[in-house]
C-alpha cells in the first residue's frame, strides 16, 4: 500500500498505534474496519486516494 504511512499517522492521531502489540493481537476485521473508516471520513488518506485515482501521481 503506497499510502501506508498516512494510515499509520491517521490512526495514531486517533489513539490507535498499529505497531502496539495489543493492537496487533486484535482480530483483523476490527483493524480493517478502522482503516476503512479513514476512507469514509474527510482524512488525508481519502484525499491521497482521490489524487491517486485522478492520475496526479508520478508513477506510484
Amino acid at each position: 500500500m503506497t499510502n501506508w504511512r498516512i494510515v499509520v499517522a491517521e490512526l495514531m492521531e486517533r489513539g490507535i498505534d498499529l505497531y502496539d502489540p495489543a493492537v496487533r493481537q486484535r482480530p483483523w476485521p476490527g483493524v480493517r474496519a478502522l482503516i476503512f473508516s479513514l476512507i469514509d471520513s474527510d482524512t488525508r488518506l481519502r484525499a491521497a486516494l482521490r489524487r491517486d485515482s485522478d492520475g496526479e501521481t508520478n508513477g506510484r
